[in-house]
Order: C-alpha cells, then structure tokens, then sequence
C-alpha cells in the first residue's frame, strides 16, 4: 500500500533562482523525501487557488510583511495550515497567530517571537558548496559579501588596509543608494564584483585572508559569517552586533541541520 505523503505548498519571492543554492534550497530537497514539497516563486505570478486547497500546510519563506507573508495573511481563510520561515528581522513580528509554526534563524531573534505557541530554530548553509579549498591562493586581505545598502555598512571598508575586495548586487529598487556605495569603495581602491553564483562565490571565500562582514543588526550576514567559517575562513564583524557576534561561535549548522529542523516543525502542526 502507498502511503501519501502530506503536500506542503512553499511560498517564496527570489527574483533570480540562478543564485538561490542556499541551506534552505538544499533542505527543501532533503523534505521531498517526506512529503510532497510544491515550490512557487511569487515573483513569477500568483499561486493558484487549487495549488492552496490541495496543500496540507503552506510554509512561507520571508520577513514579516514580506510578498510570502502577505499572501498567507491575504488568503488565511483558505488555508489549512501555516508557517513562516522567518528571513530577516527588519520589520516586528505582526500577525503571528495566523501561524501554525514559526521558524527563526538566531537566539538573538527568538525572543520577538517567544510569545508564539510553537517556534522552532532552523538554519543553516549548503556546505555541499562552501567548503574549504586549502589549495586556493590567498588573493585579498579582506573580502566582503552582501547587497550594497546602508545597512551592510561596506563603505567601512574604505578604512581598511591591503588587498580588498566586495562581493554583492545593486539594490534595483534603490539604485542611487547602491551606486554611492560602490563609487566609495572603487575610489578607496577596494575592488568591486557583481552578484555572482555560489558555485563561484565560494572560491572567492577561498581565496579571502579574512571575511569582513560589517553589517549592522539589519543588514543580514547571517549566511555569509557561517559560510565563510565553513570555508575555514576568519570572519570580523563589527562590536555593535550581538547577531552576528552569536555565529561566530555557534555550529556551523548544514543543509542536513535545516532540513531535521523544518521536518521536525512541519509534523508538530500536520
């Protein structure tokens, strides 16, 4: 006898799935194992209606008030059960009840949501592609990744020493913000790199002395500090943030991590 497997509808908006390789991309793959996973980008249209009727559970990936979040909120009514892989903590948790499950990413952000009936910690790399490459030359003294806006904090790279170099993409919805900040740092000497692949972001990891993640407690890093560790690569960040401070020492959680985690949170509430 064939046993169905529960349908779990994911909700997310990335604009380019070419550079979505993430933890959670690799986890999702693991779940496919235990239930019927059915993806749908928001940013390639709206989900349809029959795709939320068949779903056992909708698990939104985004921040509070986010497209994925809003949608579940938009369309509460219809749906069976829940959840909200949280990314990002800019925006104060809202409309947590309509929830069934809430996953959080750090310690440092449990307690906005410590008043839910069911929170599960889960996060982590796809360390089947940042790993270290002990052969790689060491071509920068520093190297940074992220989006170029205020809050990553890059143009404190104009301040440092040696062989730099930063790794990120243009804010399309705030062009003139990213460009300031590229113009700084191409004149303070530090060299500049659009988005790239992960496949090829991690040879940049490689080929870093250290990991200069800058960012202030809104402007993520999350993923950048663990992938670098697990590049075996040092990471600097700046004193003023706890959230990154916190993953510095922690596990460098996996895809394997993600995955037990969300499985874990998904049964608590079928």
């Amino acid at each position: 006898m064939v046993v169905k497997k529960p349908k779990v509808l994911f909700i997310y908006d990335v604009p380019d799935e070419h550079y979505w390789k993430d933890g959670l991309f690799a986890a999702l793959n693991l779940l496919d194992k235990d239930f019927h996973i059915v993806r749908h980008n928001l940013h390639n249209g709206t989900v349809p209606g029959s795709a939320i009727h068949d779903a056992d559970l909708v698990l939104a990936w985004g921040a509070f008030g986010s497209p994925a979040d809003n949608y579940v909120q938009n369309n509460k009514d219809i749906i069976k059960k829940a959840g909200l892989c949280i990314a990002g903590n800019l925006i104060s948790p809202q409309n947590m009840g309509t929830y069934d499950i809430l996953f959080y990413e750090t310690e440092f952000y449990k307690p906005q949501i410590s008043s839910h009936k069911n929170i599960t910690h889960a996060f982590g790399i796809n360390t089947d592609i940042f790993k270290p490459n002990p052969d790689a030359p060491k071509l920068w003294d520093l190297l940074t990744v992220g989006a170029f806006a205020t809050w990553k904090r890059q143009v404190l790279m104009c301040a440092k020493f040696g062989a730099r170099m930063a790794v990120g993409d243009i804010q399309k919805d705030n062009i003139g913000e990213s460009i300031g900040i590229v113009g700084k740092l191409i004149i303070s000497g530090c060299g500049v790199s659009d988005l790239i692949r992960p496949e090829v972001l991690v040879n940049f990891y490689n080929a870093a002395k250290t990991v200069y993640i800058p960012a202030d407690i809104y402007g993520g890093g999350e993923r950048s500090v663990l992938e670098a560790r697990a590049c075996r690569i040092p990471v600097e960040i700046e004193i003023d943030n706890p959230k990154l401070k916190e993953l510095l020492t922690c596990p460098i959680w996996d895809q394997m991590y993600y995955y037990k985690q969300l499985k874990k949170g998904i049964l608590s509430c079928l």
